[in-house]
């Protein structure tokens, strides 16, 4: 949890004992999974705003699988009444705003996530490297499988594409695809797809009469708004625009 805006008095009762602190934009904190209670009050002027992320632990799991750790995977923030870690503020300041903008697809929220998962891992787990074997090094992207899962993407535009879909075509796991696709390519996933669906977007603005909707939905947004949104970041100017300047 962290606070989009204001401030907050916050004190929890974990294990029978009372402790309270301060909160305020920046500031992180871990609900554990023992049995607590929480009490607030806002201490600003500003209006009290928390963001919630509730990670699943399947998640969690997939990712010390493929970061090969072993010992204990839980995480290790309990303790801690309040800590600060500008990454995973910054973070979760991301997956609330994507959580606002449908715009946003589901592969920059999956890049997110399993990013999340794996800085939680690295740093809050007591989890390790399983002993006498080396950290697996991310396979290079060999130009055949670049191509295939390019050649995925541009067949499969219109779809809600997920990390899990295109690093299976790569034949890579989720938690090495993005790094290894963004080297490659120069892109991460999401902006490459975007790249490519705007792209595609303008050539039927220019060589069709389909509807700014209807080209909406067929490179793979959800609405004309969230797709002119994106299109006037990328191109300068409205769907409708671009078409009538020809």
């Amino acid at each position: 949890m962290t606070l989009a805006s204001g401030a907050e008095h916050l004190e929890r009762n974990l294990n029978g004992r009372w402790e309270r602190a301060d909160m305020r934009v920046g500031d992180v904190w871990f609900v554990p999974s023992s049995p607590i209670s929480w009490r607030w009050r806002s201490i600003g002027d500003e209006p009290l705003s928390t963001v919630h992320l509730h990670i699943e632990r399947g998640l969690i799991d997939s990712v010390a699988e493929q970061m090969e750790l072993g010992g204990s995977r839980d995480l290790s923030l309990g303790d801690a009444m309040r800590f600060h870690d500008p990454l995973i503020a910054a973070m979760l300041g991301a997956l609330h705003r994507a959580a606002a903008d449908p715009s946003d697809s589901r592969l920059y929220v999956d890049a997110l996530a399993h990013a999340l998962a794996a800085h939680l891992l690295q740093h809050y787990s007591r989890g390790r490297p399983v002993p006498g074997r080396l950290p697996a090094q991310p396979e290079r992207l060999v130009p055949r499988r670049i191509r295939r899962v390019t050649d995925y993407i541009r067949a499969n535009l219109g779809t809600d594409l997920s990390i899990g879909e295109l690093a299976g075509q790569a034949g890579l796991s989720p938690f090495h695809f993005s790094r290894v696709f963004h080297r490659e390519a120069g892109e991460t996933p999401h902006q490459y797809v975007t790249r490519l669906r705007l792209e595609e977007a303008a050539r039927q603005l220019r060589a069709t009469d389909h509807t700014v909707l209807q080209i909406a939905i067929a490179v793979g947004f959800e609405s004309a708004s969230h797709f002119s949104v994106q299109f006037k970041r990328g191109y300068g100017v409205t769907p409708l625009a671009y078409r009538l300047r020809g």
